[in-house]
């Protein structure tokens, strides 16, 4: 991508970007989520501008009757982005040309488009860069065009016209034309755009009876449909959904999501999209604000694919900001253990949790301004009145807040029993906030009586559930 377009592109993301974090930061009270989300933009940018490594010069042809725009645009992909690859002047309401003698087109997927987006005729880029199109009544599918110059694009375009006929679905067009050519660029295209996937079992209309087994081989056979040693599926628009595999599809079992990001990262055999879908993991596991689940996934990841060596989708200052991350989500995992917490009442009396002689303590982080805090906290009030000595529970309330007048009359109007400390008053024996990456309330943690991390972050609907474990 030339340096002037790839500015632009960065430009306009960013606005744009800007522009949503103005309007979700209030709500998303979570700076973790715009870092995140900054992460990918930059990712799929950086990508953009280190593709240029293919065949050199290009020339494309397009005559078309009665167009309307002066002037059509070349859309190009790379990952989950579209880009502006190119422009033409329309000439006499009827031919333009994208042509270039030095600038490297790279292979994939290429859309014809207005000024408005619309999105008008499909060509495939592989071997040759200097065809024509004739007769394209700019219609999306391109039923009309001819090919002159390019086999690859004669059968795309062959495929088009019979993909747009009535009968296409129940004749099984894109399977078809699949078969006829499974290891070319064209074949690997339509396999992961159309998902021809023989190896999912279809089950008969109502039958319920072997449910759990499609589920697994839903699971073990996800992305048969994509050729992992293609990186010019990277320059499609074909769109690896690994947010709805591994948050929706896959049970949010650590060990299991851990075992099925490696797999699906060591199934690519080509450097460029086996480094792409690194970066887009540990982004998507990144993105989570202290989920217990992904953040053993992030470290994981991290140590397994990033962790000392050279990633070219991520820049050193990303690089950096990961490997803070992970060392941040490392030291709050289950069986880490944590330094004991000291901090001060209303009274300035100091109280630390090696002073709690229980089998158990719930560390409790909330503020008195937060709505969820004040619906969620005396809940846990009254479970603790009810079920704390049953279950050798202590509960250590920590207050994230310097209205302490408001704190205060929130706890003697509730009557908390439980330890109430305030994290403004006076100095902790260490920065909580930072240490327990606190950026959004309330935030609960399980210990056990040596301050081992059982669990964290869970609904107070699975308090019993949590506690049985230890009982």
């Amino acid at each position: 991508m030339p340096t002037f377009l790839f500015n632009k592109f960065i430009v306009a993301h960013l606005k744009n970007f800007m522009y949503f974090c103005r309007l979700n930061i209030k709500k998303m009270k979570n700076l973790r989520f715009v870092v995140s989300c900054l992460c990918i933009l930059l990712l799929a940018s950086i990508g953009l501008k280190a593709q240029d490594t293919d065949i050199q010069g290009y020339e494309l042809k397009f005559l078309a009757p009665n167009i309307s725009d002066n002037y059509l645009y070349l859309q190009g992909y790379y990952g989950q982005e579209a880009y502006v690859f190119d422009s033409s002047k329309v000439k006499g309401h009827k031919s333009f040309v994208f042509k270039n003698k030095k600038r490297v087109m790279p292979a994939g997927v290429y859309t014809v488009t207005d000024r408005f987006g619309n999105e008008y005729l499909d060509i495939l880029i592989d071997k040759n860069r200097q065809f024509s199109v004739t007769g394209v009544g700019l219609d999306r599918l391109g039923t009309t065009a001819t090919v002159e110059g390019s086999e690859e694009n004669t059968q795309f375009a062959e495929f088009q016209k019979q993909w747009a006929s009535p009968d296409a679905v129940a004749a099984n067009v894109p399977q078809v034309f699949y078969e006829s050519m499974p290891e070319s660029f064209l074949g690997h295209y339509l396999k992961a755009k159309y998902y021809i996937n023989p190896m999912l079992p279809q089950a008969d209309k109502g039958d319920t009876a072997d449910a759990s087994l499609q589920y697994q081989q839903l699971i073990d056979h996800y992305f048969d449909h994509y050729t992992f040693d293609d990186a010019r599926l990277l320059r499609t628009p074909v769109y690896l959904d690994l947010r709805n595999y591994f948050l929706e599809v896959l049970p949010q079992d650590a060990q299991l999501m851990k075992q099925k990001a490696n797999d699906f990262l060591k199934r690519f055999k080509d450097k460029e999209s086996y480094e792409y879908y690194t970066a887009l993991l540990l982004s998507l596991f990144d993105h989570s604000v202290n989920n217990m689940v992904h953040d053993q996934v992030f470290v994981a990841l991290f140590d397994e694919h990033c962790k000392g060596k050279t990633v070219s989708t991520i820049p050193d200052d990303l690089q950096q900001y990961y490997q803070r991350s992970a060392n941040r989500k490392r030291k709050l995992l289950p069986g880490e253990t944590i330094p004991a917490l000291v901090s001060y009442d209303i009274n300035n009396a100091k109280h630390a949790t090696t002073d709690i002689d229980k089998e158990q303590i719930l560390l409790w982080f909330w503020d008195a301004d937060c709505d969820e805090c004040v619906e969620e906290t005396p809940k846990l009030s009254d479970f603790y009145n009810e079920f704390a000595a049953y279950y050798n529970l202590e509960v250590f309330a920590v207050a994230i807040t310097d209205d302490l007048e408001k704190w205060d009359k929130f706890c003697k109007d509730n009557d908390f029993k439980w330890i109430n400390v305030n994290y403004y008053i006076n100095e902790p024996n260490y920065d909580f906030i930072d240490y327990f990456d606190i950026i959004a309330t309330p935030v609960i943690y399980l210990l056990d009586k040596n301050h081992t991390i059982i669990s964290r972050n869970f609904p107070l609907e699975e308090l019993h559930e949590k506690l049985r474990v230890k009982n």
